[in-house]
């Protein structure tokens, strides 16, 4: 009777469930483990697929860059037409392709595919119809060489052309044309809209006034030493910086190092930059010029800076809706039909002012877009006419 009660108590004392005990154990252990693996392969997998996505979007991106090539060749030749006597009797003005043209192929695409334009091989037919069905007629099939279709590849590129010659060239401050730069940028910062930016400040550690901001401009690109239209030394302005820097005396190198001048703050800088360039002729494309600029030419080479509309926004903005109405109406033949709007509707410019402008462009910046399954390489350039390149940067 005792020893079976002993054999019931070791039974009671034998260990159980160790093999479910060291199986979660092992799921304990292993689970993070496999997680962190399949996380890094999965992540190593994106990596290529994104790497093999960015390098067919800027394939895209180099196609678009030979495209725009072709694009500026096939302008040059639509200028020439449109100069001949034919056609300039007629009163046709010559224009930019790209401006009446979406160069984008997604939206290309979708007129190339559908609507109205056919496919060849609707149009030649495949010989099949009622001669076939004829008895005793055999069908003459024509072979038509289709060649690839438009656009029939994957991902898109797309182009954006922006005249460079519609924004103030400060790289000429340096040059012959420096008065003619410097009366354009008074022009761009001379109305009341920013009286607030030059109101003197304590606050401010780098207050200047109007005619100070622009010959320190005018200063970081000449050669001298002494400050441009004030006097006196132009280092000293900058000896309390840290780190201590001098000024360069020499041409801008990017337009971001304008924020290098002392006096441009973020706010100033914002103001100008859309506005200037470092390349271009230095002749405004009056065709093709914001409003702004259009507006700063007029204000720096009024013969009469009393009238009215030179103290109230109101009115500036009523007489540039008149000069804006008549370039979309008419547009600008040559630079002295710009000159001629702007007497006639009764603002007369000095005679200087004919060397600042032009009726074309020679200077653009052409960015070409690769897109590949939502990743995208960009391609910035800045060309002349000839597309001679003078900047190029990959992004």
């Amino acid at each position: 009777m005792k020893a079976m009660a002993r054999d019931i108590i070791r039974q009671f004392r034998r260990p159980r469930g160790i093999a479910l005990l060291l199986v979660v154990v092992m799921i304990a252990v292993m689970l993070p483990i496999v997680t962190d693996m399949n996380y890094e392969a999965r992540t190593e997998f994106e990596l290529a697929m994104n790497y093999k996505k960015k390098a067919e979007a800027q394939a895209l991106a180099q196609s678009g860059l030979a495209f725009a090539a072709i694009v500026f060749d096939l302008q040059k030749q639509v200028e020439t037409l449109l100069k001949s006597s034919a056609l300039k009797s007629l009163g046709i003005q010559s224009f930019e392709i790209w401006d009446i043209i979406p160069f984008d192929t997604s939206l290309l695409r979708s007129f190339t595919s559908a609507g109205p334009f056919a496919e060849i091989g609707e149009l030649v037919g495949d010989g099949s119809g009622d001669a076939a069905g004829a008895e005793g007629s055999t069908a003459v099939t024509t072979p038509v060489d289709e060649g690839d279709p438009l656009f029939d590849f994957s991902g898109d590129f797309k182009l954006e052309f922006e005249n460079e010659d519609t924004k103030i060239n400060i790289n000429l401050l340096d040059s012959g044309a420096k008065e003619g730069v410097a009366r354009m940028l008074w022009g761009v910062i001379e109305p009341q809209l920013y009286d607030f930016l030059f109101l003197e400040n304590t606050a401010r550690p780098e207050f200047v006034t109007r005619e100070e901001l622009i010959a320190n401009i005018a200063d970081w690109t000449d050669g001298d030493d002494e400050r441009y239209l004030i006097g006196g030394d132009e280092r000293t302005l900058y000896d309390e910086f840290l780190p201590k820097y001098v000024v360069k005396n020499a041409r801008f190198d990017t337009i971001n190092e304008l924020r290098m001048v002392y006096g441009v703050n973020d706010v100033v800088f914002r103001l100008l930059a859309p506005n200037i360039t470092i390349y271009s002729s230095g002749r405004i494309n009056v065709n093709k010029a914001q409003p702004i600029i259009l507006e700063a030419l007029i204000r720096s080479y009024a013969k009469d800076k009393n009238m009215g509309m030179f103290y109230s926004e109101d009115l500036m903005r009523e007489f540039m809706g008149k000069i804006l109405s008549r370039r979309a109406r008419d547009g600008f033949y040559k630079a002295g039909d710009f000159i001629t709007a702007v007497r006639e509707e009764g603002v007369e410019l000095e005679p200087a002012i004919s060397s600042l402008l032009s009726a074309e462009g020679s200077f653009y910046r052409i960015r070409v877009r690769g897109e590949r399954d939502g990743v995208e390489a960009l391609i910035e350039m800045v060309v002349d006419r000839n597309f001679n390149i003078y900047f190029y940067r990959e992004g």
